[in-house]
């Protein structure tokens, strides 16, 4: 395949305030495999841009974090699979569970 017939990806990154009032912090990463695995991370920043990225033949998503709060865990959430064309950041699906998620949300009846 030659570089220039991968599939592309463009993200607009909206500018969003943390609990303090600056720019949020993004970070985005690609899922590799069946498991949810992260691959290399393609965008780190403060919003307010746009990112164009090639997507890797081996990629089979993306997950996307954001600082709301810096100093504590970020939200994040998994797109399974990679979005084609033009994606809004801000749209994502950061307040449901996610798909790889390794939280246990109900305590286990003995």
């Amino acid at each position: 395949m030659a570089p220039d017939s991968s599939p592309q990806l463009t993200i607009n990154w909206p500018d969003l305030a943390n609990e303090r009032g600056h720019p949020m912090l993004w970070l985005a990463t690609w899922l590799i495999g069946a498991g949810g695995e992260e691959g290399d991370w393609f965008h780190s920043g403060r919003g307010a841009a746009v990112s164009h990225q090639m997507v890797p033949p081996d990629a089979t998503g993306i997950r996307v974090r954001r600082w709301p709060a810096e100093g504590l865990a970020p939200e994040y959430a998994d797109l399974v699979p990679v979005p084609g064309g033009t994606v809004d950041a801000g749209s994502f699906p950061f307040q449901r569970r996610q798909t790889f998620s390794r939280l246990i949300l109900e305590p286990e009846q003995s």
